[in-house]
């Protein structure tokens, strides 16, 4: 089985210490969720830093009539993935919001999903969230149904991305899925499987 791949493109430069480059964001709003970037030690580790703390940094796009894209995170927010590229003294760090890595199932919260090349499973990922968030069953047969009528809904909406990656924010909303399954279900759109 091929593994899903989250595209990589080049976007600009991030100067705080030294310089690092930059392949991939995405923002919820003003909110940092995904950074892929690749430099010196000294200077990805003082781009983590100054995120971490919650300060604000910026991506200078290689066109220079492009506005910066500005960089936001609140202060503990962001999980570091950090690996040092042998040969050629790089290091690649991911910065991945916690709420992506661990999402809270409570009455209302936030997760993201990557659109990965592999549709279906980022379609299996979402119906996992929903399976974990409701108190009613949830079939693998629904899966589509819920990526479409989440979109319809306003509860799957596309972040603000950078460099090819494509994530979404899911609203974990257990009463408005509910509400969505036991519609589509009055209605004839999805049904029980036969036991």
């Amino acid at each position: 089985m091929m593994q899903p791949i989250i595209a990589q493109a080049f976007i600009g430069q991030i100067s705080v210490v030294g310089e690092c480059f930059a392949f991939g964001a995405a923002l919820d709003g003003q909110q940092l969720v995904y950074l892929d970037v690749a430099g010196p030690a000294t200077s990805v580790e003082a781009v983590w830093a100054k995120l971490a703390q919650g300060k604000e940094t910026a991506i200078v796009p290689l066109e220079r009539d492009t506005e910066k894209i500005v960089l936001r995170s609140a202060e503990g927010k962001l999980k570091r993935f950090e690996r040092k590229v042998e040969g050629i003294g790089i290091y690649h760090l991911l910065l991945i919001h916690h709420d992506l890595l661990e999402p809270v199932y409570a009455e209302l919260s936030t997760t993201y999903l990557f659109l990965t090349s592999h549709k279906d499973q980022t379609t299996a990922k979402l119906g996992a969230h929903i399976q974990a968030l409701v108190d009613i069953a949830v079939f693998p047969q629904w899966f589509n149904y819920l990526v479409q009528q989440g979109r319809v809904e306003g509860l799957l909406k596309p972040l603000t991305c950078y460099g090819g990656v494509k994530l979404w924010r899911v609203t974990l909303d257990r009463d408005a899925w509910s509400r969505l399954i036991c519609r589509g279900l009055q209605q004839q759109q999805i049904q029980l499987p036969n036991t």
